[in-house]
């Protein structure tokens, strides 16, 4: 139980670090935008072990859904915007969405194909 309070704590520590530096510096961003992207790079640097914070970000990732119902909610009370510009609406979220399932799936091949590379180079060392 105190490995899953401090691993929300490390979580919750890059969170308000990030909301801290959006107020700080004005920044046009999302605080917990800023705040996973310093947890991604402590991560990539060593700084924050994924130990630190692999539990807690599993069991938020295994409930994520619930984090859509105020989403869904928001949209049911602007159903009158949905009405004027609905069409516009969801051919920016359609063109979107494509764009970035397809830069995910082009960092998806490149990363796979750079793990079979590096397997592959290491196994011709021997």
């Amino acid at each position: 139980m105190v490995r899953f309070i401090v691993q929300f704590l490390t979580i919750l520590f890059f969170y308000l670090m990030g909301n801290g530096l959006v107020r700080w510096l004005n920044l046009p961003l999302s605080g917990s935008i800023l705040g996973m992207a310093l947890l991604f790079i402590a991560l990539m640097l060593g700084i924050c072990n994924l130990k630190w914070v692999e539990s807690v970000a599993q069991l938020h990732i295994k409930h994520i859904t619930l984090l859509f119902i105020p989403f869904a909610v928001g949209v049911w009370h602007f159903t009158r915007i949905f009405r004027n510009d609905g069409i516009k609406l969801s051919s920016i979220l359609a063109i979107s969405s494509l764009v970035v399932l397809f830069i995910t799936a082009i960092m998806a091949e490149l990363i796979e194909s750079n793990s079979k590379r590096s397997k592959r180079n290491g196994e011709n060392d021997r």
